[in-house]
């Protein structure tokens, strides 16, 4: 029998490095999860700037048409309180178009109204990507999160990329709602850039289908495909096939980290039909 030993203080002090290295390793892991989802969110500015300009342009014009109409009834309603015959009156209401404008009033007003709220729920899906606090658990939607995500992505996308969907009306899932948005805006985009590649026009289709207590989603694209001596390692850190400049090889890493801490799986595959095909299963919420 050989029996060894260290002393204790070398063991604490052992372990205390170890400690201060996995905190290290957690703090850099974030900081590139944040980076990843900013150069994400970078990209859909120029979507998110497009998307506003319409409706601030309907508001802007519709408050542009209140302020004439405005106008109008101040000098209308002047004449009428400065004790105006009916005759002039009623020549002041035909020349200044009182009743066009009490017919455009509601329309106008109703307008403005949703283009604001348009304008508001733009950027309260923005704020949603972009927040840093989206670790919280709470109970959401998954079909919200994949339609939301396609709108985001198809901003920024080629005219002719189309983006098929069959989807349930709702999957209940419970989780942080802004990570597994990163990871659906990851896999939209992966495939965006993968069929684009294509010679024909690119195109994605989203399936999902629920069993078991868990849903399993598709994306499957119509672009050449993953060459097969790459397939095993496009999850792996840094691992891109993109030029450079124009990946960071971390999408797919930090995606498929984020599904395994939902207790779900990322996995790859070709399509025999031709295509690459993306699986996330998650597990559903429970009734």
């Amino acid at each position: 029998m050989v029996v060894t030993g260290r002393p204790v203080g070398e063991l604490r002090r052992a372990y205390q490095a170890l400690h201060e290295a996995h905190e290290d390793l957690k703090r850099t892991q974030q900081q590139l999860l944040h980076a990843e989802k900013m150069a994400s969110l970078g990209r859909l500015v120029a979507g998110v700037a497009h998307e506003l300009n319409n409706p601030i342009s309907f508001v802007l014009g519709n408050v542009h048409a209140l302020q004439r109409y405005a106008g109008r009834l101040a000098g209308y309603l002047e004449t009428i309180h400065r004790g105006a015959g009916a005759e002039e009156i009623e020549s002041a209401r035909r020349s200044l178009r009182i009743d066009r404008i009490l017919d455009d009033l509601p329309s106008l007003i109703e307008g403005t109204i949703e283009g604001a709220e348009r304008t508001r729920a733009i950027v309260d899906g923005l704020k949603r990507f972009s927040a840093m606090d989206r670790d919280e658990v709470e109970d959401f939607d998954l079909v919200e999160v994949v339609e939301r995500a396609v709108r985001w992505v198809c901003k920024t996308a080629r005219e002719d990329f189309r983006v098929e969907l069959a989807l349930p009306p709702r999957i209940a899932l419970r989780g942080a709602p802004g990570r597994i948005q990163q990871v659906v805006t990851n896999l939209i985009e992966n495939a965006r850039d993968a069929a684009s590649a294509g010679e024909l026009p690119p195109t994605l289709r989203i399936s999902a289908s629920l069993d078991a207590g868990r849903v399993r989603m598709c994306f499957d694209d119509n672009g050449p495909g993953i060459p097969a001596e790459i397939l095993g390692r496009i999850f792996d850190p840094f691992f891109t096939t993109k030029p450079v400049g124009k990946g960071t090889g971390l999408g797919l890493s930090i995606s498929y980290g984020i599904v395994e801490r939902h207790g779900g799986t990322l996995a790859a595959e070709n399509r025999p039909e031709g295509g690459a095909r993306l699986v996330l299963t998650l597990p559903v919420a429970e009734a």
